[in-house]
């Protein structure tokens, strides 16, 4: 098991110092910080680990929701992403069933995510 200082320094290495638009989550339990949630869902990671400690301001995605790595159903996946603190949901096995449920569980495009994504259009253009 890595102590957390290591963590910091190999598995959240991504979200330190970034300049990146964007940055995912992964569906695995850092015992150390959350032993009941997936990164994906953990509020403590992602709150005081993620956005606070390691300063990341940007656009947080989940890792793929339709991956069978999570333990709940799809809604409930996505409703406690939402909840941990991920901006956006990744859904990636085409399945159109899901997509339906996913869209119709995640709220409308708030003002953080509409100035994150723009920053990134201005910056391809």
């Amino acid at each position: 098991m890595k102590k957390k200082k290591n963590l910091i320094n190999t598995d959240f290495l991504a979200f330190k110092n970034k300049k990146t638009f964007f940055a995912m989550t992964a569906h695995i339990i850092y015992s150390q910080y959350d032993p009941i949630n997936t990164a994906t869902h953990s509020k403590i990671i992602i709150d005081n680990i993620i956005r606070k400690k390691l300063k990341f301001d940007h656009l947080l995605m989940s890792d793929d929701i339709s991956m069978k790595a999570l333990r709940h159903g799809l809604k409930e996946n996505v409703i406690k992403s939402l909840k941990a603190g991920c901006n956006l949901i990744l859904h990636c096995n085409g399945n159109i069933n899901e997509m339906r449920l996913i869209a119709n569980n995640v709220p409308k495009i708030d003002d953080f995510i509409i100035k994150k994504t723009s920053q990134f259009y201005k910056f391809l253009i």
